[in-house]
């Protein structure tokens, strides 16, 4: 597994936890600053492996 897989799981995951600030810890602030946090770090790895 590559470095850019690796880098598109963990966008994911972070997205995912974004998802869960919001409905369980209702904070949209925390939601929409990890939900980009997590698109950012998942376009770079797909980027990443577009390249190979």
């Amino acid at each position: 597994m590559g470095f850019s897989r690796i880098l598109q799981i963990v966008g994911i995951v972070v997205a995912l936890d974004a998802l869960y600030f919001g409905i369980v810890k209702d904070s949209m602030k925390m939601e929409m600053l990890m939900l980009l946090i997590g698109v950012i770090i998942f376009y770079c790895g797909r980027l990443m492996g577009s390249r190979k």
